[in-house]
Formats: structure tokens, sequence, C-alpha cells
């Protein structure tokens, strides 16, 4: 049995992406777009989509990320 070795695969992935998003923003196309809403004040959401946002940009897509904090008890 082969052993896989996950932060070395996710690593050949964004590399990959990054390259995708060169090409398309050469060719003048969109790229990639994440949006984040967050609501309220949630430490765990919060490193969640930060996790994201550094994904987003090491691969070179845009992130957008709103919080809304007083819509938290409603």
């Amino acid at each position: 049995m082969k052993i896989l070795d996950g932060k070395l695969a996710a690593q050949a992935v964004k590399v990959k992406l990054k390259i995708a998003v060169e090409k398309l923003k050469a060719e003048g196309k969109k790229v990639p777009h994440l949006a984040a809403i967050l609501i309220g004040d949630n430490g765990a959401s919060a490193t969640y989509v930060a996790a994201k946002v550094k994904a987003c940009e090491e691969t070179g897509f845009i992130s957008t990320r709103r919080l809304f904090r007083h819509f938290a008890h409603f």
C-alpha cells in the first residue's frame, strides 16, 4: 500500500490551479472568485474563512469576505 502525502498533493493541485488562473487572466477571461459571508462572531468560522482566503491568494483567485455581526441573534 502506498501512503499519500496530503500536503504534497495539495501543493501540486494549487500549482496547477495557479497556472490555470494565470492563463485565464492572460486571455482576458474571468477568474474564479470566492465570496464568503460571515454572520456573527464565530471564531472557528473566521479561521476557516481565513484559510480559504489564503488559498485564494496562493492560487490567484479573487476573494471577498464580509462580516455581519449585527445579525447574530435574529
